[in-house]
């Protein structure tokens, strides 16, 4: 594998193709938030000097991320999903059989930890990432890819929101060590979060309008993505959840991004998302998790 970014047109135009498959009726505003923006896409190699895991967005344009990163939301979103059936099916919530959703939690540490992070074939009845499996014969693998795609989606609008803070001078200040620059770089995070996840679910009635579809479930499925992506950021920050020079921690992340996701409240995704990290929780009892946002009183 080549040593160097990939930033040709065949990367450009698959990260369009993400973004208008999984948000469609923001097309316009896509196409004028390129036009701002004018940003590159770069595909890193996995390994490289920087770190194992690439997503980052720097020098007012550029997005970098590796196909490791790609890949680790794909796995993620299929375990997310695989938690939640094997509770759903399952007759005792206290003896839940979570053998396959703790290979597949195994199967990405091994995606992190290979040099190559396909160097080994993915656990049965995952698809490699960007394969949509046929909806009538493979229902729960097609909903899990469907969610990883749009969950991908969320990671990539997050950085594209680091590059307009560069634009508009708003960026926290990368090197300064000091309380108020920590404070700034940790409320950009959250601007980010923020940003990514209402340009998925602001205007899901423009969709829902074209495609004839119930503008209800479009929210459901776009906000289970969302949990998704949550989940998988858990995964990739593995003990090391706590607040950073850089980062909030990973658990204020999820309550802000909760927060944000209470306006038109469906429970469904929600108490999906609850039990995903749950599983998790009895694999890793000191994890994340999502918590219920009650109404205020």
């Amino acid at each position: 594998m080549s040593d160097k970014a990939r930033q040709d047109e065949t990367v450009q135009q698959a990260i369009r193709d993400l973004f208008i498959g999984s948000i469609p009726e923001r097309g316009e505003e896509l196409t004028s938030l390129w036009n701002e923006l004018d940003p590159v896409f770069q595909l890193v190699p996995d390994i490289h000097e920087d770190e194992r895991v690439i997503m980052d967005a720097g020098a007012f344009r550029f997005v970098r991320f590796n196909h490791r990163v790609v890949r680790s939301f794909w796995i993620g979103a299929f375990a997310a999903w695989e938690a939640y059936r094997a509770f759903a099916e399952s007759e005792d919530t206290q003896a839940v059989d979570l053998a396959h959703f703790r290979l597949l939690v195994v199967a990405f540490e091994a995606n992190i930890q290979n040099d190559q992070s396909d160097a080994h074939s993915l656990p049965t009845g995952i698809p490699e990432p960007g394969t949509l499996p046929n909806a009538d014969r493979e229902p729960q693998a097609r909903a899990a890819s469907e969610l990883a795609i749009i969950a991908v989606a969320w990671a990539m609008l997050h950085e594209i929101r680091h590059i307009r803070h560069q634009r508009e001078g708003t960026s926290a200040p990368p090197l300064e060590n000091t309380p108020e620059a920590r404070q700034a770089r940790h409320e950009e995070e959250f601007s980010c979060d923020d940003f990514a996840t209402k340009f998925i679910l602001e205007h899901v009635n423009r969709f829902a309008e074209k495609s004839g579809d119930d503008p209800a479930l479009v929210r459901r499925k776009r906000a289970m993505a969302i949990y998704f992506a949550l989940f998988a950021l858990v995964l990739l920050a593995k003990d090391r959840w706590d607040a950073s020079n850089t980062h909030p921690s990973v658990q204020d992340r999820i309550n802000a991004v909760c927060l944000l996701m209470k306006d038109n409240r469906d429970e469904l995704p929600e108490a999906i998302a609850c039990t995903v990290f749950k599983a998790l929780r009895r694999l890793w009892p000191a994890a994340p998790m999502i918590e219920i946002v009650g109404d205020s009183a």
